[in-house]
């Protein structure tokens, strides 16, 4: 009978870990790719339990952060930043098939708020407005001096017609 329980190394977490690439697997039969898996390596503590988190990233921008207990249970699962209560808390199998659905139920709410989402450009990336815009400042400005100068031109020469006249 196939263990349907994952026991991560708490001391030794990895991305090699067995149970993490076990966890893995149990994603892609339940349908979700993971695309990338994370082990963060601070020791955090919560209620006195201490814990270190997993982060599952998957294909289309959802993430799963599982938090391990030092006895090597999952003890907490969030969904995108969002707790997320396990009914099959004894069955890994049956538990990663129920974050699977939420996922799949939250996946257009999750793709709308993405896509409102606003990315700053960093500051490495420039356009080359700001020197086109100067230039064509400096133009207009040559142009204009220009326009001047013709006017000041033409009101010379009408008054040396008049003086002629």
């Amino acid at each position: 009978m196939a263990e349907k329980n994952l026991v991560f190394d708490f001391f030794n977490l990895s991305n090699k870990d067995a149970a993490i690439k076990k966890a893995s697997r149990y994603f892609l039969r339940a349908g979700a790719t993971v695309a990338s898996v994370d082990v963060l390596p601070t020791v955090k503590r919560l209620a006195g339990v201490e814990y270190r988190e997993v982060q599952f990233g998957f294909a289309d921008s959802q993430t799963v952060l599982v938090g391990v207990t030092a006895t090597g249970d999952v003890g907490q699962v969030k969904l995108n930043s969002k707790a997320l209560p396990i009914k099959a808390q004894d069955d890994h199998v049956a538990a990663i098939s129920e974050i699977v659905g939420a996922m799949d139920r939250g996946r257009k709410r999750f793709q709308a708020a993405l896509t409102r989402v606003k990315v700053a450009l960093p500051p490495s990336i420039r356009t080359a407005a700001p020197k086109i815009e100067q230039e064509l400042r400096e133009r207009i400005a040559v142009v204009d001096e220009a326009i001047e100068g013709a006017k000041q031109r033409v009101v010379v020469l009408e008054a040396q017609v008049a003086q002629a006249a």
